[in-house]
């Protein structure tokens, strides 16, 4: 009998749970180099084989070798030099997830309090088997937003259980250090505001101030950034949470469900409970 444990039947790539952004798979052959660009998501970078010259405020002309991995804070700059053919995966993320009450505030803590200096991690054996599962997952394009999620979740518990605070603590400070930049502001706070003069209102911008500062941050002008955001926001609380259609209009900040159901109908084509529906039918 033929064997089918492998055989994958699913096309994620025809679904509306089809999440590119969460985890990436990269391969670099030796002598490539990767010219200094700006991380616009915190992002985690685990060597599964090869060697890196890392160059970035974080982490200045340093290496970075097989079963090690490293992190790079949204708006860093960073370059990379392949010394040895790379395969990697990046795990991209907005802010750092509690799992654990305790140990987050203390990690919080102890990273304010601390010296920011270049942190190289070292792969323990159940972040090996994670990161096996993950490379096979993505290999076979497995990307469901909502498997991916619960990834996410496994690794954030691994990290938490497996690495002790201290550690973590300076693992996490880059990040905290941008917890009051202008990118942090950006995204803790554009669920709150209606409109971009709220938003440059919120921080003390004067309005040019803050498209210039906003553009020159993510590459696009605020209005439209802040517009996509709110779709998939929407679009991924219809899809994947048990919100009532009125509860989802509300957090969004719209008035009514009439208002609701026109934003829905201009920006996807459908109706809010059109959308729910989908899920329904999946």
């Amino acid at each position: 009998m033929q064997d089918q444990r492998c055989t994958k039947y699913t096309d994620c790539a025809s679904c509306d749970f089809y999440q590119k952004q969460i985890f990436k798979y990269r391969q670099y052959p030796k002598g490539m180099s990767i010219p200094q660009e700006r991380v616009l998501q915190n992002t985690m970078y685990f060597l599964l084989k090869g060697e890196v010259r890392v160059n970035s405020e974080e982490h200045p002309d340093t290496f970075f070798r097989e079963g090690q991995f490293i992190m790079q804070p949204i708006g860093s700059r960073v370059e990379f030099h392949i010394l040895e053919p790379v395969e990697a995966i990046l795990y991209l993320f907005e802010r750092p997830q509690n799992i654990c009450n305790d140990r987050h505030n203390k990690g919080m803590s102890m990273a304010s309090g601390g010296h920011i200096g270049s942190v190289v991690m070292d792969l323990c054996a159940p972040m090996h088997t994670f990161l096996s599962g993950m490379r096979a997952y993505l290999d076979s394009d497995l990307r469901c937003s909502v498997f991916l999620q619960s990834k996410q979740t496994e690794l954030l518990f691994l990290l938490n259980c497996y690495y002790p605070i201290k550690d973590l603590a300076a693992f996490y400070s880059t990040i905290y250090r941008y917890n009051k930049s202008f990118q942090y502001f950006i995204l803790q706070n554009y669920q709150q505001v209606k409109d971009v003069e709220a938003f440059a209102q919120l921080g003390g911008y004067s309005i040019s101030t803050f498209r210039r500062m906003f553009k020159e941050t993510f590459g696009e002008p605020a209005y439209q950034w802040m517009l996509k955001r709110k779709c998939q926001d929407i679009q991924t609380d219809l899809l994947t949470t048990e919100l009532s259609v009125s509860d989802i209009c509300y957090k969004h900040g719209f008035e009514s469900l009439s208002n609701f159901s026109h934003f829905c109908r201009a920006n996807f084509g459908q109706s809010p409970r059109a959308i729910r529906a989908e899920r329904e039918n999946v």
